[in-house]
């Protein structure tokens, strides 16, 4: 039994770092994207949640 827990919390942990990373990494391309070209990107965000005038 203490094998299992000890599995389980291993693959939490391991789900959590990867969670992590992945938020990380999306955020990092978004600020890119936003510090390459800021009205575009804020254009595509207009478009893509139907905020548009």
């Amino acid at each position: 039994m203490a094998v299992v827990k000890s599995t389980v919390r291993s693959m939490y942990r391991g789900f959590l770092i990867l969670f992590a990373l992945s938020f990380m990494l999306l955020s990092t391309v978004l600020l890119l994207a936003f510090l390459a070209n800021p009205q575009l990107m804020w254009e595509s965000v207009q478009q893509a949640f139907g905020m548009g005038r």
